[in-house]
């Protein structure tokens, strides 16, 4: 009979030490979650007190590139398929088993769902494409950067060509106008002589003649 006692006792101090220390999950229900291919994601999974050790978890995903059938499976049992780009964050905190998937591609997108203790937690993973910008070629480059040069050079040509222009323009009709000026003074000096000839002669014609 005490043994018995003893017995219910001991089980009884054993299941109030595993409420104490048992792993509370911290969150249950379903998380979306958005990325670019490229980037890294954290499907978070944690007890309430992340320094709680958990009795159990575990990892499973039916994402493109682990399930063929749509059906969930152990991701730890096709790790072959993330090589490098999956790690458990519970080194520092056992409380803490949020998986970090790196490198994403669109084959990552998919469920992922965590088992911890007795609870699970669904989180949608969507992927998308990321647009890369093509980068500048040198000569591309090279062609930019030359552009305001020669627009402004063009410009500057443009302006000292207008410019002799005028000047041409200016110096002809100052030519022009001196040369009329000489045309004018030559016709006027012609003119003068003329006078002047016939005002000679009509005085000899006109003088008398000596007795």
């Amino acid at each position: 009979m005490a043994y018995i006692k003893m017995w219910i006792f001991l089980n009884i101090l054993s299941f109030l030490h595993y409420l104490i220390t048992a792993c509370t999950p911290s969150d249950s229900g379903v998380t979306k979650i958005t990325a670019f291919s490229g980037e890294s994601v954290l499907l978070p999974c944690t007890c309430t007190n992340t320094q709680d050790k958990p009795k159990s978890f575990s990892w499973e995903t039916k994402s493109r590139r682990a399930s063929k059938d749509g059906i969930y499976i152990d991701i730890f049992s096709v790790f072959e398929l993330y090589r490098n780009r999956i790690t458990l964050l519970n080194q520092t905190s056992p409380g803490n088993v949020s998986l970090l998937l790196s490198d994403l591609t669109e084959d990552d997108q998919g469920s992922y769902v965590c088992l911890l203790e007795t609870t699970s937690r669904f989180i949608d993973v969507f992927v998308k494409k990321r647009i890369e910008s093509t980068p500048l070629s040198k000569t591309s480059l090279s062609v930019l950067i030359s552009v305001p040069f020669l627009v402004i050079g063009g410009a500057a040509v443009i302006y000292y060509i207008h410019r002799a222009h005028k000047k041409a323009r200016m110096e002809t009709g100052k030519i022009n106008v001196e040369n009329n000026l000489d045309d004018h003074n030559s016709t006027y000096g012609i003119l003068q002589r003329k006078y002047d000839a016939e005002e000679m002669y009509g005085t000899i014609g006109n003088r008398p003649k000596d007795q």
